[in-house]
């Protein structure tokens, strides 16, 4: 942050006024508006690819050259990670649709003029921004070829349609793929392919003009391509007639650059089309269901219906190819949604993804998946027996159904009529009258054996139903409560629907990072042909030791690096199914340190919103993970230390808010506070509060912010000592707190007999 702010005032002679955050989207990229002491305005990029950003400031200048609407490019730094853009506003095409969009694809008038000026501002840039354009520099590749569109079909192949459970032929479906593939890159054309054309990548002005953004990946390719990606993406929900107007608009437009024939054009459009349904398929299952992003869940349905209705148009000319997607658009889990059912983003479940996956396409970590038995998904309703019970929509039938009609109705009195059971007055006047309370218990016993039951033979769905006169009152404070249980409990997904109410709520699972990624030097010679993961300790490698303890504390999303016979730990985990997400974040080029193991498992983390655990896998502890989470939830980040003897202690104040830290042995001390190194004697005397880190602690997301400031490479305990003057990082104590760190091959005996002890639960 502060390079770029030194970038801006190099480049203005300005001081930074104000420096905001913008929202990201599905790039690793951040953005910051960048306001001057004289009122103007700067957009800010910090991206981790110095090549990918090279691309953008290239292509940005040779559009701007050509008189093209796109971003200035003002200035680059000189290790090529950041640069300063243009302002172009907030306004995207995208907000300006979401009327249409909400409507069902109803949109109006404005709404399908400022399509029309998008769609008709496309081929100057295609055509014209191909002219004289040096494309060795796009990135990652200078043309789309066969390789690349194999690529992405397999994406489907590996990320979506095994993940269904679907049966077909592997090598009938690649030689479609082939086919498909070869007459992709055949369709004539040298223009420049923008490659991820959609509403989100276009800003508009004050009145109403298109301005295009993020055209980094783009390459030369088919005209047809920028066209299918824009009137099909899936959650435009386009009609098939405004399609076919905005096509017309579009022809028109290309025929001012060069000659078209309409039904070549419409032939390899089609292809376009068939190819990139199958492109994003891919994408939403890996960044919906691995990266929980909730756009590219609502995504997949409306993905489907545009598939469905290429297929009714005979718009996939390969015999094999058609049977194979005509069964997937069949299956019941992928079924069109009734218009008056409750608002899902359905598919395959979280659980049903394919155990190992191509890498994901953005983002600094590489990682695989495996997972265990297939981790729970709850779903949770509350409604009104007038309006019907909610519908299944997993197709297991259905599930539990309560009648909360036999308890004390607060509906009944005009001060609550108004309110629901989320509102704390109803919340207290059905705890203070207590028969819900005794109600839930029943339903709490029934939840936690049909749960555990469920967890231990794999299944993948549970649902409950909670309904009331009304479901407003009693159903909500019981639908909420038990999701909040259940979530609380299990660290599995929940999602709660309120349907009379209009009100969905998801809790994510509870999510740990384990550090699995050391060479285990001080293990040798078992670290000779082994990770340090797998080394026995009671006849178990340490690796299950954690990660049954993790399970048991209900986190069931595990993320793991890996560095040291990385290949072992990802096999050893799908021989030994443990009912959990499991992700590797791959760590084999390069080992990058407590620290930086975080930064590049980023991608996998950052939509812990309530934060996450992490864990040294050489620990063996009797900590008692679940309050260290609830320690943790609302902070920065919240650290397990105690008075053990040890030469380096972190130091805290009297609200256990991390200051400094010292080396006993040494004198060496370092804090954020200048007054403290100016003199240190307060840190040395015996004023601050002196425990010994234990290798496990809990962050929050909202540090990832201050990762940019960070090379590849650092520790943790750097990080934290260098921003807790920014954002407070806590102290934990747990007063019994066991622990062993692992680390040498004469402690193993003496793990096993810690193990033995009825205080150390793993």
């Amino acid at each position: 942050m502060e390079d770029l702010k030194k970038l801006y005032k190099e480049t203005t002679g300005l001081e930074v006024a104000s420096c905001e955050s913008l929202p990201g989207a599905g790039s690793n990229r951040q953005y910051y508006r960048i306001t001057g002491t004289d009122g103007s305005t700067l957009i800010g990029a910090i991206g981790t690819s110095r090549d990918e950003n090279h691309a953008f400031c290239y292509l940005a200048r040779h559009f701007t050259e050509a008189g093209l609407p796109v971003p200035q490019v003002i200035a680059e730094s000189k290790d090529g990670l950041r640069y300063l853009e243009s302002d172009l506003g907030d306004q995207s095409l995208f907000d300006a649709l979401k009327g249409g969009r909400e409507a069902g694809g109803r949109y109006n008038a404005r709404e399908r003029e400022l399509l029309r000026r998008t769609i008709a501002a496309l081929p100057s840039m295609q055509i014209r921004g191909a002219r004289a354009l040096d494309f060795t520099q796009c990135y990652p590749q200078e043309a789309l070829d066969e390789t690349n569109v194999l690529f992405d079909l397999n994406y489907f192949k590996y990320c979506f349609l095994k993940a269904t459970g679907l049966d077909f032929h592997e090598l009938k479906l690649e030689a479609s793929f082939q086919l498909l593939a070869r007459d992709i890159v055949s369709i004539p054309g040298e223009a420049f392919m923008y490659r991820d054309f959609q509403a989100r990548n276009v800003m508009l002005d004050k009145d109403g003009n298109p301005f295009f953004i993020d055209f980094q990946g783009g390459r030369r390719g088919p005209v047809q391509y920028d066209v299918a990606s824009f009137l099909w993406q899936a959650s435009a929900r386009y009609p098939k007639k405004l399609r076919e107007q905005m096509i017309g608009v579009y022809l028109q437009s290309l025929k001012q650059y060069q000659e078209v024939s309409e039904k070549q054009f419409r032939q390899g459009l089609q292809l376009c089309v068939l190819f990139r349904l199958l492109q994003v398929l891919g994408a939403y299952g890996f960044r919906g269901y691995f990266e929980r992003k909730k756009h590219f869940l609502e995504s997949i349905p409306p993905a489907m219906e545009g598939l469905r209705e290429l297929l009714a148009e005979g718009g996939c000319p390969y015999p094999y190819l058609h049977e194979v997607l005509t069964a997937l658009v069949a299956m019941p889990q992928f079924a069109p949604e009734p218009k008056k059912s409750v608002k899902r983003a359905d598919g395959f479940r979280t659980t049903d993804i394919n155990p190992y996956t191509a890498h994901p396409q953005d983002g600094p970590a590489t990682f695989s998946r495996y997972d265990g038995s297939g981790p729970l998904v709850v779903r949770v309703y509350s409604f009104s027996y007038a309006k019907g019970i909610p519908e299944d929509t997993s197709g297991n039938g259905g599930g539990y159904v309560f009648d909360c009609r036999s308890t004390h109705n607060p509906g009944r009195y005009e001060p609550y009529k108004r309110l629901t059971g989320l509102d704390e007055p109803v919340i207290r006047f059905l705890e203070d009258d207590g028969e819900i309370l005794v109600f839930l218990e029943s339903v709490y016993k029934l939840a936690d054996a049909h749960i555990t039951r469920y967890l231990q033979r794999g299944f993948t769905s549970l649902m409950f139903s909670f309904g009331c006169t009304g479901g407003q009152h009693r159903s909500v404070y019981c639908a909420q409560h038990l999701a909040e249980y259940v979530h609380r409990k299990y660290g599995i997904e929940v999602h709660v629907c309120h349907r009379e109410q209009g009100i969905e709520q998801t809790f994510s699972p509870a999510r740990a990072m384990v550090f699995a990624a050391g060479l285990g030097t001080r293990l040798k010679p078992l670290t000779d042909t082994m990770p340090k993961a797998l080394v026995p300790v009671g006849g178990k490698p340490l690796l299950e030791h954690l990660l049954v303890k993790l399970k048991a504390a209900g986190f069931r999303d595990v993320v793991i690096n890996v560095h040291h016979f990385a290949d072992m730990i990802e096999d050893w985990c799908q021989q030994h199914p443990m009912g959990m997400h499991i992700w590797f974040s791959d760590e084999r080029e390069q080992l990058l340190e407590t620290g930086g193991g975080i930064k590049h498992a980023v991608p996998l983390l950052r939509d812990a919103q309530d934060g996450f655990l992490i864990h040294n896998v050489d620990i063996l502890s009797n900590a008692d993970l679940r309050a260290l989470a609830e320690a943790g939830r609302g902070r920065a980040a919240t650290l397990l230390v105690s008075e053990r003897e040890t030469q380096r202690y972190l130091l805290f104040d009297d609200d256990m808010r991390l200051v400094g830290w010292i080396n006993t042995a040494t004198g060496e001390v370092r804090s954020p506070y200048p007054h403290l190194l100016s003199n240190p004697s307060p840190l040395t005397s015996g004023r601050y509060h002196k425990y010994a880190f234990a290798g496990i602690h809990y962050m929050n997301p909202r540090l990832f912010r201050f990762f940019e400031d960070f090379p590849e490479r650092f520790s943790i305990i750097d990080f934290y000592l260098k921003v807790c003057a920014d954002e407070p990082i806590y102290g934990h104590v747990q007063p019994d707190l066991q622990l062993m760190d692992v680390g040498k091959t004469d402690s193993l005996s003496t793990a096993e007999s810690m193990l033995k002890s009825l205080s150390i639960n793993t």
